[in-house]
């Protein structure tokens, strides 16, 4: 405990000390007596020169502290002068930063966070100025509540106003949805027709992992050198380095990250192809894209898709072409082929006398358009196919063939 600084003060006692007495103006012995983070306590000189019973104005003895007394800022303060406040006297009371003294500077440290946490918020500062301003008893009557009710009354108000404001918060916030990831892929007729899986790659932020997605790494303090501690004076005292406040560390931003905490990697994906897809589109995986921000949802993965030309069959909008390769016979005598459609085996009627170039047309059997709920069909050009060699016929054969073509004429 600090010992009482006695000083003479011609002025009223009620000047003073807030009390109302009648009386010559008069010099009056007083004692001033400081406390880190307590009011100033006046004493009144008793009989002898020895203190008296410590006086208090009309509002009553202090029983708790005044959270503007404890930032050094007036009732009127900002919310920057509040902050500004707060962030020196954190520093000055830091433990770490008071070795020599660190039960007391702890005591201050958690006072001085206690009243920030009350001033910073509008609504709980609101309440504790009401409570604080409040009319005390008077002659006339009425009672003062008891500080601990006041506190009680005061902080009820300020959780009720702050579970009101979280309230309101979480019924407007709607949150920003993380950014969309676009890439793109490539992918042969095949799977555009039967479906099947394909791989893309995809630039993405991840989180940093050097710095734990913090963007500050510790590294030694160059003012001690990680000591943690400097020599100063003439005589080299050793004294605690204010640059790391005595941790012997320091941080730096990540030269990974440059000290945002993510980095970009490209990422190989394995995207799902449905049966039917067309040239151009456009695959959307939900909730694949970026983080949200403010409790929004994640973004989207957009994959657009090219559908690679094929040897045998072709793309004529929703249509796939090919050629059917028939002999000579089926194309006089009609009837079913089967045709290999990429992995499946589909059976395709010829009809009798079918000529060459021909387009027999099979239903349903292209590529689906999902937006608008269109399927297209398969379209077969006929190529009659003559064979190299013939084997020998009998003359009864040729007579046959000879009047099936009619003699050769057209």
């Amino acid at each position: 405990m600090a010992a009482p600084l006695w000083c003479r003060l011609a002025a009223p006692r009620h000047a003073v000390l807030g009390r109302r007495e009648s009386g010559a103006n008069r010099p009056r012995r007083v004692a001033l007596q400081f406390f880190p983070g307590h009011a100033v306590i006046v004493w009144m000189a008793g009989e002898g020169g020895t203190p008296a019973t410590p006086m208090a104005d009309d509002k009553g003895p202090v029983t708790h502290h005044d959270h503007y007394q404890t930032l050094g800022i007036a009732p009127t303060a900002t919310a920057e002068e509040i902050r500004l406040a707060y962030r020196r006297l954190a520093m000055r009371w830091h433990p770490d930063r008071n070795p020599g003294n660190a039960n007391a500077a702890e005591e201050r440290f958690k006072r001085v966070q206690v009243a920030f946490a009350v001033l910073k918020d509008p609504a709980a500062r609101a309440a504790y100025d009401n409570e604080r301003t409040a009319p005390r008893a008077s002659a006339a009557g009425g009672a003062r509540p008891s500080s601990s009710r006041a506190r009680e009354t005061w902080a009820q108000a300020a959780a009720s106003a702050a579970q009101r404001a979280a309230a309101q918060r979480a019924a407007t916030a709607t949150g920003k949805a993380g950014v969309d990831y676009v890439c793109e892929t490539s992918i042969p007729l095949e799977t555009a027709v039967l479906g099947g899986t394909a791989t893309t790659r995809v630039r993405m932020e991840a989180d940093c992992l050097r710095c734990d997605a913090k963007g500050v790494r510790m590294v030694p303090c160059g003012g001690c050198s990680g000591t943690g501690h400097v020599k100063r004076g003439l005589f080299n005292a050793q004294a605690t380095c204010e640059r790391c406040a005595g941790r012997g560390q320091e941080p730096t931003p990540c030269d990974h990250c440059a000290g945002t905490g993510k980095i970009r990697i490209d990422k190989s994906l394995r995207v799902q192809i449905k049966p039917g897809v067309v040239d151009g589109t456009v695959l959307r995986a939900r909730g694949m894209g970026g983080p949200g921000l403010d409790g929004g949802p994640n973004g989207n993965l957009l994959c657009r898709v090219h559908v690679r030309k094929d040897r045998v069959f072709g793309v004529e909008g929703l249509d796939l072409t090919r050629e059917l390769r028939i002999d000579f016979v089926l194309a006089i005598l009609g009837g079913t082929v089967p045709l290999l459609r990429f992995r499946e085996h589909i059976p395709v009627e010829v009809p009798s006398m079918t000529r060459s170039g021909a387009v027999l047309r099979v239903a349903g059997m292209g590529l689906h358009d999902r937006a608008r709920e269109r399927t297209g069909d398969l379209l077969l050009t006929v190529v009659i196919d003559l064979p190299t060699r013939m084997r020998p016929l009998s003359d009864e054969q040729l007579a046959l063939f000879r009047e099936m073509g009619g003699g050769g004429l057209v």
